[in-house]
């Protein structure tokens, strides 16, 4: 990708080398961080996220002739302060900025932050080393207006913890599809005529865009789980690790679409059966095994029974069993199953008017309300056919109160 008018495709000298020959800016060009970098600048606390923090800001004040300070902190004049909450004994101002929050019920979670004025200098005040983050971006974003004296005192909280980019993307190139699912959508960021793209730069810059507005999870493979792709969850788990390394220093946790069948395509079983104990025994110790090479790995996605995709439905087995499953081999190392709901018939033949495939994820998940663990999340179509030009609300997703759902929509150009 080359480099729009007026601003250089390389950003130099940056030491994550976020900006990278052939890499494009996107919403993040040089010019956005005039406004931080001209300024003395304080990071405040410490962590890997932080440390992504200090060196976008040490870069934007190299560029522009600010200053950027850590602690140890004497205490002198700075315009900004960007400060994690509990990262004590705060700066001065960070102290006085505590009292806004205090009276306003002091809520930020891991992800959440303060901006704020006191005198002369703005404040962000973050509830974790995320929230740090997502404020640094906001502040970028914010440009000059960071810096008014009138600014507003506002508290900022993600609406929804989970916040995913699914990438329907093939290791092996498709001989219909493509390296991308449905063939137009371009290139994979990830992989490359079935092996991983060895240079990372793209992601790099991708996390780093993600970060920008808010993205804490990516899957980085097709939902459609060819042979190629059932691979990444054994011998070449190390693929997807790259790319969890290349994501993390901005907040982004990756997720694997697997296979249903995998104990039999992978582990030599004779069945996938949910409430077979060897079956249950081998994603267990497989998802260890996962957790081992990527301590901070999100989870599975999977679409089962859908589309000549294998599923419980072959056992005789309900969608509650077969994400439970996985559920449990995930639960005590801190994972989530997405559990596709798109399921229907796809041999039906459209003449044959008995069957209502808009109402078919209704007919199938509906009745199994409240038997998902707590770590399922049911992943249901906006609307309840394949993601058409105008539709309809899927009923699934106001059906199931006692289940946790997720929302997919499409944000590929088609």
């Amino acid at each position: 990708m080359a480099g729009s008018p007026g601003e250089p495709a390389t950003v130099t000298g940056h030491p994550h080398r976020f900006g990278e020959p052939s890499v494009h800016p996107a919403w993040l060009p040089s010019e956005a961080f005039r406004a931080l970098g001209s300024r003395r600048v304080l990071v405040h606390g410490d962590g890997p996220l932080v440390d992504t923090v200090e060196t976008e800001v040490t870069w934007a004040c190299s560029r522009f002739g600010g200053q950027a300070l850590v602690a140890p902190y004497r205490d002198e004049p700075v315009d900004l302060v960007l400060a994690l909450r509990w990262a004590g004994p705060l700066p001065a101002p960070a102290t006085r900025a505590l009292a806004p929050l205090n009276e306003t019920g002091g809520g930020l979670g891991d992800e959440g932050f303060l901006l704020t004025r006191v005198g002369d200098t703005t404040v962000l005040l973050a509830g974790g080393p995320a929230g740090l983050l997502y404020g640094l971006y906001h502040v970028v974003r914010l440009g000059e207006a960071a810096f008014d004296p009138g600014l507003v005192t506002r508290r900022h909280r993600p609406a929804l913890r989970r916040r995913m980019l699914d990438h329907w993307d093939n290791v092996a190139v498709h001989p219909v599809m493509g390296q991308v699912e449905r063939g137009y959508a371009g290139g994979s960021i990830f992989w490359r005529n079935g092996g991983p793209r060895r240079d990372l730069a793209r992601v790099r810059a991708y996390g780093r865009l993600l970060a920008a507005c808010g993205i804490n999870a990516v899957s980085v493979n097709n939902v459609n789980v060819g042979a190629t792709e059932a691979r990444l969850l054994t011998e070449r788990l190390g693929d997807v690790a790259e790319i969890a390394d290349a994501l993390r220093p901005f907040g982004v946790r990756v997720h694997l679409s697997v296979t249903f069948a995998a104990p039999v395509v992978l582990g030599g079983l004779p069945t996938a059966d949910p409430l077979d104990e060897k079956v249950r025994s081998w994603w267990a110790t497989t998802t260890r095994q996962v957790y081992e090479r990527i301590p901070d790995f999100g989870g599975y996605v999977v679409k089962a029974d859908s589309e000549g995709q294998p599923g419980p439905f072959t056992y005789g087995r309900s969608h509650a069993d077969g994400a439970n499953l996985l559920a449990e081999a995930l639960a005590p190392l801190g994972g989530v199953v997405h559990w596709r709901a798109f399921v229907y018939n796809h041999r039906q033949d459209w003449r044959d008017r008995r069957t209502d495939r808009a109402r078919a994820a209704y007919d199938h998940f509906a009745p199994l309300d409240g038997e998902f663990r707590t770590n399922v999340i049911l992943q249901v179509k906006y609307g309840p056919i394949d993601f058409q030009t105008r539709e309809p609300v899927s009923p699934v997703i106001a059906a199931m109160p006692a289940t946790r759902l997720a929302v997919e929509m499409q944000v590929t150009q088609e």
